[in-house]
């Protein structure tokens, strides 16, 4: 499994072919959640400052058991764990395509031929993007209190993405190979001639176990090449950059008795570094045994991690001298069958920070500003410990919750940093300082909850998610310290009603609220306090199903206009529609 952050893993929405009729339903899971010995282990994520990020760049498909529904699904395949799915026989063809103002085209595409016996392909491709207008976030300075970030002015500039690649099935008789490549490119604009030109490889050869008689596998061994030539607010700031990264992901799970066995997770990933200023090195080691007991609906897992990284750069090797050994400890509850489950968890571990995982979290990222502020790639993030607590379930067959709360503690991670750049008047209409993405490393407490609830009916689906989290720092010029907080709250909405399973109309929303950074250097000896606002990205779907084979949908975003930053202080401008067709045979 990756050691990347999966912002916005997006699974293709589209109306199901005659074979699943147009009356899509959800799976309840709960079952499965609560099976100790089927969850996937949970690898540290990177921390970032919201999850509500909407340039989808890496994209993890699961193109056999895609559950392709109506196209007004502009969100991310709810139900996030669920049992393997059986492979289709019969062939596939699925497209979902739309253009419209400002300009936002997106196009989707899998095909799977129908083929026989145990071999199974399909070939897939997605587009993304934006051209036209961005805010330039100025700082205004106010009477009283900080200053506010906001637009002052705009410039053009663009973002695409696009992610082609095949996948490969061999179904054996007692375990599933598949082998996965993949062609990535990205080109972005912003803030004049800032931007990223990169193009990324992926291969991934996976085999898993389905059957067993007491003992399980989930091998991975993967590679991802990325370069990337990239330009910082003017020509003559430019630089290059390449990444390769190699890796072995792997859990075994052994049952030495009915109710008792013993899980090994071993994880291990080379990445070197390649750029204008020099080259690096870093290596990460994963080592988890643990021992499970489970007993009716009653699970537990008491594990120790070892986990370390190695970073060498020019010669010199850097090495974070705290925590190695981490906590593994997970527990379940089926406090009543099929409808309630509780946990709690206490982990952590460490991961070194690779380019691709900022590009992940925001695509406008220069390399040039990550490597000269600090955020120096390979250099080892601390998770030294999270607990928390969930519960989740559902109420008869048409709703379905999850709600998790806890603590975690973070070292030397990455935080969104608010850089300066100054303009000049043959650029702008506005002279004075704009703002650049930067990072910076920090070390923090966070303190999170989430909350999720899905319904379905015959009319009306609905499902919303709010996400807390308070993040709590030192900053200060004196210690070098300056970071933007995360939000405090985020989250999203969506509302759809229809009519005969042949008309769709709905609301959706996401909304984050404010961010504060202290001390933002401005020019020597002065410091400034900022302010970015909170926003509410308001919108419209709508779809007609011609058929089981055809629709034709509709969107509009930001109806009320707002300085939405999906990514830090990155903002595209106005209100926007799209508009498109569904195919799927």
């Amino acid at each position: 499994m990756r050691r990347y952050i999966t912002i916005a893993s997006l699974v293709l929405a589209c109306a199901a072919a005659s074979a699943q009729n147009l009356n899509p339903t959800v799976q309840v899971t709960n079952d499965y959640e609560g099976k100790l010995m089927e969850v996937d282990k949970q690898n540290l994520q990177m921390a970032v400052p919201d999850s509500l990020l909407k340039f989808d760049w890496n994209f993890n498909y699961s193109v056999f058991d895609n559950p392709y529904k109506g196209a007004y699904e502009f969100t991310p395949y709810r139900i996030e764990m669920k049992p393997e799915a059986t492979r289709r026989d019969d062939g596939r063809f699925y497209l979902r395509a739309g253009a419209g103002w400002t300009l936002h085209p997106e196009a989707q595409l899998v095909f799977t031929p129908a083929t026989k016996g145990r071999f199974g392909i399909s070939v897939y491709d997605d587009f993304k993007g934006y051209s036209g207008l961005y805010h330039n976030i100025m700082t205004v300075e106010q009477a009283s209190g900080p200053y506010l970030a906001g637009p002052d002015g705009d410039y053009s500039g663009y973002g695409f993405v696009n992610r082609a690649g095949t996948t490969l099935r061999y179904d054996a008789s007692s375990a599933v190979i598949t082998l996965d490549g993949g062609f990535d490119l990205l080109r972005t604009k912003d803030n004049l001639a800032s931007g990223n030109s990169a193009m990324g490889g992926s291969a991934t050869l996976r085999a898993r176990s389905v059957a067993h008689d007491g003992f399980l596998y989930d091998i991975s061994l993967g590679w991802e090449g990325l370069g990337n030539n990239a330009t910082r607010g003017n020509t003559l700031d430019v630089g290059k950059f390449t990444e390769y990264d190699a890796g072995l992901d792997a859990k075994f799970v052994y049952r030495i008795a009915e109710k008792h066995s013993l899980r090994f997770e071993p994880s291990w990933h080379h990445v070197m570094f390649n750029e204008t200023l020099g080259s690096a090195t870093a290596d990460a080691v994963d080592l988890a045994p643990s021992y499970v007991f489970s007993d009716g609906g009653f699970s537990v897992k008491l594990g120790l991690r070892y986990s370390d990284v190695w970073r060498k750069a020019d010669h010199n090797v850097a090495e974070y001298k705290g925590n190695k050994l981490f906590p593994d400890v997970r527990v379940y509850y089926e406090a009543v069958p099929d409808k309630l489950v509780l946990s709690a968890k206490v982990s952590g571990g460490q991961r070194f920070n690779t380019y691709r995982s900022y590009l992940e979290s925001n695509p406008h990222l220069s390399f040039l500003s990550s490597w000269v502020y600090g955020g120096l790639l390979g250099d080892a993030t601390v998770n030294t410990f999270d607990a928390g607590v969930g519960i989740s379930g559902r109420v008869r067959s048409r709703f379905q919750y999850a709600a998790e709360a806890g603590y975690a503690r973070y070292f030397n991670a990455p935080m969104d940093r608010m850089g300066v750049y100054y303009y000049t008047g043959a650029n702008l209409d506005t002279v004075g300082p704009a703002f650049l993405p930067y990072v910076n490393m920090m070390n923090y407490d966070l303190l999170y909850a989430t909350v999720k609830g899905d319904y379905v009916s015959d009319r009306l689906d609905a499902a919303a998610t709010l996400k807390l989290q308070r993040s709590d720092f030192e900053q200060g010029h004196e210690k070098g310290l300056s970071a933007m907080t995360l939000p405090l709250f985020s989250g999203s909405a969506k509302l759809v009603y229809n009519w005969n399973k042949r008309i769709f109309a709905g609301l959706a929303a996401d909304w984050a609220t404010s961010r504060d950074e202290y001390d933002v250097y401005i020019s020597y000896d002065n410091y400034i306090d900022c302010h970015l606002p909170g926003w509410v990205d308001l919108g419209v779907t709508a779809e007609y199903r011609l058929n089981s084979h055809l629709s034709l949908w509709a969107e509009g975003r930001n109806l009320l206009n707002q300085t939405v930053m999906r990514n830090f202080l990155i903002s595209e401008k106005g209100r926007y529609f799209t508009a498109g067709i569904c195919l799927n045979f």
